[in-house]
């Protein structure tokens, strides 16, 4: 996540509000149980095969510019910077 997060840290927020909102809970609080380590708990929530996907982007910056390049996760991103 750090390398995201040094990266392009806007593209970051849009994945982290994107992932918040499948598992119901906000970006802020999906942030810190990543930063902590305790998102597996967070992960339980998701259906398996996007939890695999999100481990996967969360890990592979590649993956989450993939992610984000979706329609849903642009309109995200277009809501993020105007605010």
């Amino acid at each position: 996540m750090s390398n995201l997060s040094q990266n392009n840290p806007k593209a970051l927020q849009a994945l982290l509000d994107i992932a918040s909102k499948k598992l119901g809970t906000t970006p802020e609080v999906l942030q810190k149980q990543l930063q902590d380590g305790t998102f597996e708990k967070a992960l339980g929530n998701m259906p398996g095969n996007d939890a695999a996907r999100l481990k996967q982007a969360l890990s592979n910056p590649k993956t989450a510019e993939r992610i984000l390049s979706t329609p849903q996760a642009k309109a995200i991103y277009k809501k993020i910077q105007n605010g």
